[in-house]
C-alpha cells in the first residue's frame, strides 16, 4: 500500500507513549499509514503520492481546545458590538460612544448589545452601571457582557421592562448588584440575567449561526487548532450540522450540550457518542458558580479586593443534585462548570452520590475550569476519576487582574497543572473563548512560564514542561472526549491531524512560545491552512 501524501524532512514530535521523534509520515485515507524515518517513508511513495518537504520544521499533533464557546462567539459577532480593549475601548466613555453608534442605527425598542467588556482594562477600573448605559440610550434596552459572561450590565430601561425594583429579591442562583440604598444598579450575576434579558435576545438566525461558526472555526485552524470541544445549544448544533452536511466544517468539533436540553435528548435516545470523526456529542454541561475572569467564582476564602465577598453560586445543592441525577441515571456524562473550591466541593459531593447510586465503569465526568483547589479536593478528584480541564491562557492574559482579587498565595493553588499531574490526574487545558484568546500557543506559553502579560511571575510552583503542556492540548484533551484511539498523537492508524510550526517549540526560549508562527494546519492529511 502506497501513501496518498507524505510529509518528509521534519522534526516530528509524535506525543506517543515513548515521546518519539520521527522524521516523516505517510498518510493513507486520512490516517497515518507510517510514522518513521525518511528512508522508511520513501518506501511508501510512488508517482501518485503527493510529497511535502517540510525542510526540517517541527511538527506536533493537531491541537485540541478542551472547552470553549466558539460557535456562540461566531454568532455573537453578528449581533453584538465588540467593547474590548483590543477594539479600542479603554474607558467607560469609549464604551458608551461605541454603543451609541449602534443605537443610532437600531430601531427604538430593540436591544443594543456589547460584549467582551473587561473592567480591569478600563481607566475607571470598574464596570459601567445602569446610569452609564443610560447615556447610550433611553429608548433602547442596553446590555453589556463581560469577558467572562457570568456577569452582565443593563440600563434603566432594561430593568424597567423586566419589572426589577429595589423590592425585587435576588433569584435563586443569582444576584442583582445594588447601590447603598438597595436599588439595583444594573449589574446582573448568573440567573439574575435570565430575570432581565429575554432568551430570544441572544439567538441568531440560522444563516448568522452557520456563517459565524464557519468564520471562527476557520480562524481556529489558522492558530493550529484541529479540534475544539464546544458548549452548545440548539442553534449551534444546527449550525455545525449545516456545515457538516455541506462538507464545509473547517475543523473537528466535539460538543457538550447544555443540560436543560436533557429531556429532549433523552426522548430521542441521543447521548454520548452520536456523530462521527468530524462532529460528535460528548456530554451535558451544568453550571455551578461564577467566573474567574469576572472574579465571581464561589470560594471559601473572601476576595481580597472585596472584603466579605465569596463569589456567586449559580445553583443550589438541591437543584444541582436533582438535575444531574436525572441525567446521570440515564447514562449521560457530566461536564460541570465548577471554578471555586466551594463549587468544586458541591460538585464532588453530588458525583460521589451519583456513582454510588448509578455506578458505571470509566465515566470520565469532567470539572471544567476546576480553578481554586486544595490538597483534599485533589485527592477526591482522583478517587472519583473526575477529569479537570483548566484554563490555559489565564495566567498570561488575565493574571495581572487576578493578583489583587486572589493574592499570590492562593494563585499557587490555581490553574494547578503541576499539582494535578503529580497526583496522576489526567488534566487537559482550554481557552474558554471568549473568556480568553483561543490561540493554543498562548496557553502553552502561560502554562510553561507562569508569568502575566506584564511579566510578573505568579503561581510558579505550578509550572510544567513544554511536553507536559503539549499533552494538555493533545493526548489528554483527546482522552477527555473519548478520542484517545483516533486523535492526540502522531501514531499509525490515527487520524492524520498535525501542525507545522515555524520554530522548534522544544528548543526555543520559552518566553517566545506564544509568538511561534503556524506554518500549516493539517487535518486528515490535508492542508487546511497555510501561512
Amino acid at each position: 500500500m502506497k501513501a496518498d501524501t507524505a510529509y518528509i524532512n521534519a522534526k516530528i514530535v509524535t506525543m506517543d507513549p515513548k515521546e518519539s521523534i520521527a522524521e516523516a509520515v505517510a498518510v493513507k485515507y486520512g490516517r497515518f499509514l507510517k510514522v518513521g524515518s525518511n528512508t522508511e517513508i520513501n518506501e511508501l511513495i510512488n508517482e501518485d503520492t503527493t510529497v511535502v518537504d517540510l525542510g526540517g520544521k517541527t511538527v506536533i499533533p493537531g491541537l485540541i481546545d478542551s472547552h470553549c464557546h466558539m460557535m456562540d462567539v461566531g454568532a455573537l459577532r453578528r449581533l453584538y458590538v465588540d467593547v474590548s480593549e483590543e477594539a479600542g475601548v479603554r474607558s467607560i466613555d469609549d464604551l458608551v460612544e461605541k454603543l451609541k453608534k449602534r443605537a443610532e442605527k437600531t430601531p427604538k425598542g430593540e436591544w443594543v448589545l456589547g460584549y467582551q467588556e473587561d473592567d480591569s482594562k478600563l481607566v475607571e477600573k470598574r464596570h459601567p452601571t445602569r446610569y452609564d448605559l443610560d447615556k447610550v440610550s433611553t429608548d433602547h434596552p442596553v446590555m453589556v457582557i463581560t469577558v467572562g459572561d457570568h456577569f452582565r450590565m443593563v440600563n434603566s430601561l432594561a430593568l424597567k421592562q423586566a419589572g426589577i425594583t429595589a423590592d425585587t429579591k435576588d433569584p435563586v442562583g443569582g444576584k442583582f448588584d445594588r447601590d447603598k440604598k438597595g436599588v439595583p444598579n444594573g449589574g446582573l450575576h448568573e440567573t439574575a440575567i435570565k430575570a432581565v434579558v429575554p432568551e430570544e435576545v441572544d439567538i441568531p438566525d440560522r444563516e448568522q449561526a452557520k456563517e459565524g461558526a464557519r468564520e471562527i472555526l476557520t480562524e481556529c485552524a489558522e492558530v493550529g487548532l484541529t479540534c475544539v470541544y464546544d458548549t452548545v445549544v440548539k442553534h449551534q448544533i444546527r449550525a455545525a450540522l449545516d456545515l457538516v452536511n455541506e462538507g464545509e466544517l473547517p475543523i473537528r468539533v466535539r460538543m457538550d450540550v447544555m443540560i436543560d436540553m436533557f429531556p429532549q435528548l433523552y426522548k430521542l435516545g441521543i447521548y454520548r457518542g452520536l456523530g462521527n470523526d468530524w462532529l460528535k456529542i460528548c456530554g451535558l454541561k451544568f453550571f455551578f458558580d461564577g467566573a474567574i475572569s469576572a472574579r465571581t467564582a464561589a470560594v471559601t476564602e473572601e476576595y481580597l479586593n472585596k472584603p466579605g465577598f465569596y463569589g456567586v453560586m449559580a445553583t443550589t445543592k438541591e437543584i444541582a443534585t436533582k438535575t444531574i441525577m436525572d441525567a446521570y441515571k440515564e447514562g449521560y456524562r457530566i461536564s460541570a462548570h465548577a471554578n471555586g473550591d466551594r463549587a468544586i466541593e458541591m460538585y464532588l459531593d453530588i458525583m460521589e452520590e451519583a456513582q454510588k447510586k448509578y455506578p458505571r465503569p470509566d465515566p470520565r465526568n469532567r470539572d471544567i475550569h476546576c480553578t481554586v483547589i486544595t490538597p483534599k479536593l485533589v485527592q477526591r478528584i482522583k478517587k472519583l476519576g473526575i477529569l479537570p480541564t483548566i484554563f490555559g491562557p489565564y495566567v498570561y492574559y488575565h493574571g495581572d487582574k487576578l493578583i489583587p482579587a486572589f493574592g499570590e498565595e492562593r494563585l499557587e493553588r490555581m490553574f494547578a497543572a503541576r499539582t494535578f499531574l503529580d497526583a496522576g490526574v489526567k488534566i487537559a487545558a482550554h481557552s474558554d473563548h471568549p473568556c480568553a484568546p483561543f490561540p493554543p500557543l498562548m496557553a502553552i506559553h502561560g502554562l510553561v512560564n507562569r508569568k502575566t502579560k506584564a511579566g510578573k511571575p505568579i503561581g510558579q510552583s505550578q509550572k510544567v514542561s513544554v511536553i507536559e503542556a503539549l499533552r494538555l492540548y493533545t493526548t489528554h484533551s483527546a482522552y477527555q472526549q473519548f478520542d484517545e484511539d483516533t486523535l492526540g498523537s502522531i501514531e499509525e492508524g490515527k487520524l492524520a491531524d498535525m501542525v507545522v510550526l515555524g520554530e522548534d517549540i522544544l528548543t526555543i526560549d520559552t518566553e517566545r512560545i506564544k509568538d511561534i508562527p503556524i506554518e500549516y494546519t493539517i487535518i486528515d492529511g490535508e492542508i487546511v491552512y497555510q501561512r
